[in-house]
């Protein structure tokens, strides 16, 4: 009888403190992110963000619907490089150096975009707190193709191994709010 109470207590005393531990899943992408956007590692990072990934781009001001989009993340070892593969183009992801900036931050401009554009304002914080990372030190990707009137830009915030938001818009005006999910 003694044996099973002090085995109960010891149970109920250790629960927590195992469920604190089995809890808090390591994110390597926001550990990496604490020293800073400028000393970001693509060699530890990219490693871990390459693979196969679903985009989810919901339409935002003017642009309307949703667009649903498989698309690979790809590390070139050999450059230190990563990349953007889908329907047999590659796009180079540049990482945004001088510290994070706005998800609608427009870099031919070099200003956050005009927000008259935009018809919600996502609240990112809420997500980066769920993901256990501060937006201010995600690592942050920047991209473009095309130029003139045939420019298409793009930023992405990774929160995890597994998880991205960003923006990306186009010259004609069209933008849309993209989230990244790991398969």
């Amino acid at each position: 009888m003694i044996r099973t109470v002090l085995f109960a207590l010891l149970i109920l005393t250790a629960g927590p403190a195992v469920s604190q531990q089995n809890g808090a899943i390591p994110n390597e992408i926001c550990s990496e992110a604490q020293r800073g956007a400028d000393k970001l590692d693509l060699r530890r990072i990219g490693p871990l963000l390459e693979g196969s990934w679903t985009e989810t781009a919901v339409g935002i001001g003017a642009t309307v619907g949703v667009h649903r989009n498989a698309l690979e993340i790809v590390y070139d070892r050999m450059r230190n490089r990563l990349y953007i593969a889908a329907d047999g183009m590659q796009i180079e992801l540049v990482p945004v150096r001088g510290g994070n900036r706005e998800l609608r931050y427009d870099f031919v401009k070099g200003a956050p975009m005009d927000p008259s554009m935009f018809a919600i304002e996502p609240d990112v914080v809420e997500w980066t707190f769920v993901l256990g990372c501060d937006i201010g030190l995600a690592p942050q990707f920047s991209w473009h193709i095309g130029s003139g009137a045939r420019r298409a830009d793009g930023i992405i915030s990774f929160f995890s191994e597994t998880e991205a938001m960003g923006t990306k818009w186009n010259s004609g005006r069209g933008a849309r709010e993209v989230s990244l999910s790991k398969r």
